[in-house]
């Protein structure tokens, strides 16, 4: 039982949740998906880089970013979220007479890109957790 106007202290596995589950993996997790979906729309543009009037489209993750982390410095207290992001074209290719702006250069550039983001992402993650692990065993 808590006095009148304290706080209940919250639940040890609450605690342990919050430790494993901060804004930094919350982060991290999100660009794993943000990565894994604009794979998706870069192997789209790929595919159709023979499509007449075929327009590339992309997903931008600094915007995505940034949106994320201003939230976050508004309120400290924050738990960080996304909104999903948001599907636009590409204009930055030249525009071929067959109305198609795919590069096929640019979208294996942003391919590899992408992949070391989501790469990084993973390793990071992966870090977390032999930290947590390691942290655990230094207890029992």
């Amino acid at each position: 039982m808590t006095a009148r106007g304290s706080k209940p202290t919250p639940p040890r596995d609450s605690l342990m949740q919050n430790a494993m589950f901060d804004n930094t993996m919350n982060l991290l997790s999100t660009t794993l998906d943000y990565s894994l979906r604009r794979h998706k729309v870069i192997a789209g543009n790929m595919a159709n880089v023979e499509t007449p009037n075929f327009k590339a489209r992309d997903l931008p993750f600094n915007a995505y970013l940034k949106a994320g982390l201003r939230r976050v410095e508004s309120n400290p207290a924050a738990r960080m979220t996304f909104q999903p992001p948001r599907l636009v074209f590409d204009t930055t290719g030249e525009t071929r007479l067959d109305g198609n702006n795919v590069n096929a250069e640019n979208e294996m550039i942003k391919l590899m890109k992408n992949t070391g983001r989501h790469g990084l992402a993973a390793q990071l993650i992966k870090y977390k957790f032999t930290t947590l692990r390691d942290a655990i065993r230094q207890v029992r």
